[in-house]
């Protein structure tokens, strides 16, 4: 039976189907996403359905191929995430003296009830149990970049979409890691509390490479089981 989707945000909730489907691999990879069956499938027309698919392809959850259409992408492998901590790293430590030097009180006290949610809440290991971490971890680590008042740096890390991939190696696991990374988020807002750039470079380099190498770790294993 279609999804009845209310008219002011089916684009959105289209994109939350699709995107959840995918993360959940009910939706495999190089599957193909056509859009008038979509349009039937969830009850609506082809506009949201397209508007949906591009916002998933700027996300990298699904390729555009020229005379080919939509298709599901694969799976970020391990040398992708290598890619990502690489990037990461020569974007957030960097950051330092910007962020420091811009980030007000309010601020800081939104990355501190960021983690508190996500330290807080309850996941399972399903897309729809863990999908309201990786929106809260993402918007963490945005709010500091954003601190930059840099809109060039902003674009630059936005086009990472580290957030979206790397949901899809916490299916059938949840967040194993979580006490963890909450821990290494609280040393960095520490880190920025104190205005200590060196120490907030440190922090934020640590918790990449560690958080990187967690993923890679869990990966594997769960290849293995």
């Amino acid at each position: 039976m279609p999804h009845m989707l209310q008219h002011e945000s089916i684009s959105h909730k289209v994109y939350d189907l699709l995107k959840q489907e995918i993360i959940s691999n009910q939706l495999e990879p190089g599957a193909r996403l056509v859009v008038s069956p979509l349009s039937k499938k969830y009850g609506v027309s082809s506009i949201p359905v397209r508007e949906a698919l591009f916002r998933l392809a700027a996300e990298k959850l699904i390729l555009l191929e020229h005379n080919k259409g939509f298709r599901v992408a694969e799976k970020p492998d391990p040398q992708d995430i290598v890619q990502w901590q690489q990037a990461r790293l020569l974007i957030e430590p960097a950051i330092a003296d910007m962020v420091l030097q811009n980030i007000t009180d309010k601020e800081i006290a939104s990355l501190r009830d960021l983690n508190v949610a996500m330290r807080s809440h309850q996941y399972g290991p399903h897309y729809e149990q863990y999908s309201y971490f990786i929106n809260l971890n993402a918007e963490f680590h945005r709010q500091i970049v954003v601190a930059t008042r840099n809109q060039l740096i902003i674009e630059m890390y936005g086009t990472l979409n580290y957030g979206p991939q790397v949901g899809r190696f916490h299916e059938e696991r949840g967040v194993p890691d979580l006490q963890l990374l909450c821990d290494e988020h609280d040393e960095i807002i520490a880190s920025i509390e104190q205005k200590d750039a060196a120490l907030y470079q440190k922090k934020s380099a640590d918790h990449i490479i560690m958080g990187f190498d967690r993923q890679i770790t869990y990966s594997t294993s769960s290849k293995g089981s």
